[in-house]
């Protein structure tokens, strides 16, 4: 008797699936994934994810306050990945509001926009820091909640690179040194996406991500209190000069440099004694089948990162190159949590059509009538 072509689709489905490697326990039977080998699956089922140190404003009140704001406000039914989404979106829609009506970064946006702006990046990040509480919670953690996190935290990197140079008026060409042009614009959204690069990488290495007492909750709340502060009272007050003889400075500076030169200067810092803390080690204590060290992965983190500072600082249309970059680097970050959470072996955490498709964003031009040097005309923003 000939067999149906639907017995014969069942057959040869049955006969696949019998080689390809189970991703769960055998206490927890479930359906075969196709492209997981049995080292893959392995990895995933025995990861644990190891919480950092706190920052200083999260062992003051931030976890107190995330912790209330889940039993208070949030149901058991909630997804944590749902969380993380939602944070996601508002974070956003605060970056979508700063390059449509600040494109410059010159802090020419109207107040009402810095106001929202300010609230979409509290709901960023306090769903941010409930997500994880939730899914203790109800016991719904897992590797793949940890990418999701950690890709909505790669793209919200980049987009608080844009807010440090807007809210501080640091513009996208340096008025206070025109010979400099765009460079301390550059130079603060390379550093916001390198911090978090650093981070990644020792955090994929180690297991924990290293956290410095003062750290990136801690940016996330100046940044939110300085675009309150600047929707009263315009973004001019950090064009204030100033001096600080005791740094060796005698030359007056804006205010707004000072304090992200500050701050930047003590975020570098971390980052490279945490690199070198990480670079030390022979071996991963989370990754022991991967036998290369670290310095691979940071050399192949940072050269991706040269090519998105490279289309930053000759992008004619920086707008839509950032967004680009943006999506490139939240892509690398993703590639980098697939070797901390499912694959023992060295992954590429780049590709060739990511360098291409962030070098054609760098050669679009500008939008008819407008620059990149000078803001949206509405006349709206407030400088004094």
């Amino acid at each position: 008797k000939p067999s149906s072509p639907l017995l014969e689709a069942l057959t040869s489905a049955s006969a696949m699936s019998s080689t390809v490697a189970p991703c769960c326990a055998s206490s927890n039977p479930g359906r075969p994934h196709v492209r997981a080998s049995a080292a893959r699956c392995a990895h995933v089922r025995s990861y644990k994810y190891t919480s950092p140190e706190d920052s200083l404003f999260e062992s003051l009140i931030l976890h107190r306050f995330w912790a209330f704001a889940v039993r208070a406000f949030i149901p058991e039914w909630v997804a944590p990945n749902l969380m993380t989404f939602v944070g996601f979106l508002h974070a956003l829609a605060a970056y979508a509001l700063l390059l449509a009506y600040s494109p410059a970064l010159d802090g020419s946006a109207p107040p009402w926009v810095y106001v929202a702006c300010a609230a979409c990046l509290f709901v960023y990040q306090t769903m941010d820091g409930m997500d994880g509480k939730q899914a203790r919670r109800v016991g719904a953690g897992s590797p793949l909640g940890e990418v999701v996190d950690h890709g909505a935290d790669a793209i919200a990197s980049c987009v608080y690179g844009v807010f440090l140079v807007d809210v501080f008026g640091i513009g996208w060409d340096f008025k206070h040194a025109p010979s400099l042009g765009r460079w301390p614009a550059v130079f603060l959204i390379t550093y916001s996406r390198a911090a978090f690069a650093l981070d990644s990488v020792a955090a994929a290495f180690t297991g924990r991500l290293p956290v410095a007492r003062l750290d990136a909750q801690e940016l996330q709340v100046v940044i939110q209190l300085t675009c309150l502060w600047n929707a009263a009272h315009g973004v001019g007050y950090w064009h204030r000069l100033v001096k600080f003889g005791a740094l060796g400075l005698d030359d007056p500076m804006p205010l707004g440099v000072m304090v992200v030169l500050l701050g930047a200067g003590a975020g570098v810092y971390a980052r490279l004694k945490s690199a070198g803390a990480t670079l030390s080690q022979k071996t991963s204590p989370h990754l022991p089948a991967y036998k290369r060290g670290p310095a691979i992965i940071y050399a192949r983190v940072l050269s991706f990162e040269l090519v998105l500072t490279a289309a930053i600082a000759h992008c004619a249309n920086f707008p839509l190159c950032h967004v680009v970059t943006t999506v490139a680097f939240g892509e690398c970050m993703v590639r980098l949590m697939h070797l901390r959470v499912a694959d023992p072996e060295f992954n590429p955490l780049s590709s060739a059509y990511c360098s291409a498709y962030v070098a054609l964003a760098a050669c679009v031009p500008a939008a008819a009538g407008v620059s990149n040097a000078s803001g949206n005309g509405n006349g709206n923003g407030r400088s004094e």
